[in-house]
């Protein structure tokens, strides 16, 4: 019966029906009362839902029915981010990474809290992109992202934020720009060289592509997405073997991918029909 409750919720959480699958989980947790995962899930639609000190309570409450959780301590560590509590936040990273070294969201997480608490980034400008990043509006998120970068022009994160929210609304040399200045502050950020090489390929400009993906993932070795995109340019340019050892290795960091499944199957079909 539990099991039902928590399918039915996931469900709703994935139709953004977030106070729905609050209610489902709950009823999960009536049947599976130490069920660390539902504890977590739990955590993530109340802070989906901006209930934030209830987020933190599923997320302890996972984490004590299963001391080596790390999702759950680094969630609850992020909520402590968001409250400002960077020490205490800090201390939750710490922990996570003590249960689970390779933890990369962890690792990310505890780069951006050490950033503010040097210094390094202006917590108005960070609170502006935070922000913006909620917002379901693309204008709205190009305002805030604008006025973070005008109370911090070397925000490289605001400076791809930007770019990219420039790309979906159409305007490509705004895109462009912004994710050049980005790689002015920051020219081995691995998010940044991805991006602008999305921007190239769809140019039809493979070679700058690929020099801008090979960037990335020298940054980050496991960048499954740059090295799925990787391959998607080699084969745009005809190098189908090429595409094929992209697709490979972005495989064996993903087993379970379905979308680079169907990329070898658009492969195999072209092979079909040149022979």
């Amino acid at each position: 019966m539990g099991e039902n409750y928590v399918t039915t919720g996931i469900d709703y959480f994935h139709e953004e029906k977030f106070h729905n699958a609050i209610q489902e989980w709950k009823k999960a947790l009536e049947f599976i009362p130490e069920d660390a995962e539902v504890h977590n899930f739990l955590g993530i639609a109340y802070h989906r839902v901006g209930e934030l000190d209830s987020a933190i309570m599923e997320y302890k409450r996972a984490f004590d029915l299963d001391p080596d959780y790390h999702q759950a301590i680094n969630n609850s560590g992020y909520i402590y981010f968001l409250k400002g509590d960077y020490e205490t936040a800090l201390q939750y990273f710490d922990k996570a990474l003590e249960v689970e070294p390779t933890y990369k969201q962890a690792q990310l997480n505890r780069q951006k809290c050490m950033e503010i608490l040097e210094g390094k980034i202006n917590i108005s400008a960070f609170e502006l992109f935070e922000n913006a990043n909620e917002l379901d509006s693309l204008e709205m998120r190009i305002k805030n992202y604008r006025l973070a970068l005008e109370i911090d022009s070397n925000y490289v994160d605001a400076w791809n934020n930007l770019g990219v929210a420039y790309h979906y609304y159409g305007y490509i040399d705004s895109a462009v720009y912004c994710l050049n200045k980005a790689l002015s502050k920051n020219p081995e950020h691995p998010l940044v060289n991805n991006n602008i090489a999305y921007l190239l390929d769809a140019a039809g400009k493979y070679k700058a592509a690929m020099y801008y993906y090979q960037k990335a993932i020298l940054a980050d070795p496991d960048y499954e997405v740059a090295m799925v995109n990787l391959g998607d340019t080699y084969y745009h340019a005809g190098d189908y073997e090429s595409a094929r050892t992209m697709w490979e290795a972005a495989l064996k960091l993903e087993p379970d991918d379905v979308w680079i499944k169907e990329k070898f199957k658009k492969l195999n079909r072209q092979a079909g029909e040149k022979e």
